[in-house]
């Protein structure tokens, strides 16, 4: 059985939208009886909505960084939510915070913004929300917190390092200027092993392919058996992978 997974954001998914040569590409990969799958730290529900407009369905969606997967119906396979108490604790100092965004993506329903002011950038990650106060969120439907650091790394990866020794129950994924907060023991490769586990198959049966640009793609790259990064990926990602692309489509073809 072969496999492959894709990355969204920056991956497939871009400010002008999908390329149509990627879409065909992906189709043409699912008719020759090969599986696609997202893996996205968007939640199913953003997902949904980013791939509306398209004439793209993938068989499984590795969401939430890894935290929920879901089949081509959109019904959950595996889940896990960020545990109450923690989610309580890190959220009370960040929304003091002018200097950051945080958000709540919960399993069930849309993407909450939490901050008194979403993120301002330019992209794809996490277009559709709606203003939630922290007295409304359910809690305990939480499955990621994405924290929105903007313009400075090193303060970045002090939160991420901060919050990780605090909470060791946590795990803290970056993403470009985010940080993607989820229970421990959570990644893209948590959730690829869970569709490898439902479809039943030893893995030695599956080859994977996994297309990625950023550093929240590394886990699943590495348990890939051919990784593909971006000429825009960040230095480590590229290092990481066998190949580095342009596209998807070429690199995918060459593989159906």
């Amino acid at each position: 059985m072969k496999i492959a997974a894709f990355d969204i954001d920056d991956t497939l998914l871009f400010p002008h939208g999908i390329a149509e040569e990627d879409i065909r590409a992906i189709r043409a990969w699912q008719e020759a009886g090969h599986l696609a799958v997202a893996a996205t730290g968007k939640s199913l529900s953003a997902l949904q909505s980013a791939l509306q407009p398209y004439d793209l369905t993938f068989d499984y969606s590795v969401a939430f960084t890894g935290a929920g997967v879901a089949d081509r119906a959109g019904d959950y396979l595996f889940s896990r939510t960020v545990p109450v108490d923690s989610l309580r604790e890190i959220l009370v100092p960040l929304l003091d915070d002018p200097s950051v965004a945080v958000y709540a993506m919960p399993l069930h329903g849309p993407d909450a913004l939490l901050s008194a002011e979403p993120a301002r950038f330019t992209g794809t990650i996490l277009q559709d929300w709606v203003r939630v106060d922290l007295a409304e969120l359910d809690t305990g439907d939480v499955a990621c917190l994405p924290v929105w650091v903007p313009n400075n790394p090193s303060r970045q990866r002090q939160l991420r390092d901060d919050i990780l020794r605090a909470h060791p129950e946590l795990a803290v994924h970056i993403h470009r200027t985010f940080l993607d907060i989820v229970p421990a023991g959570v990644d893209k490769a948590t959730g690829m092993r869970e569709v490898i586990a439902h479809l039943g198959l030893p893995r030695e049966e599956v080859t994977l392919y996994t297309f990625g640009d950023s550093w929240n793609d590394l886990a699943l790259h590495a348990i890939a058996d051919r990784s593909y990064a971006f000429s825009w990926s960040p230095d480590e990602v590229m290092d990481a992978a066998d190949e580095v692309i342009e596209a998807v489509a070429p690199a995918l073809r060459r593989l159906t």
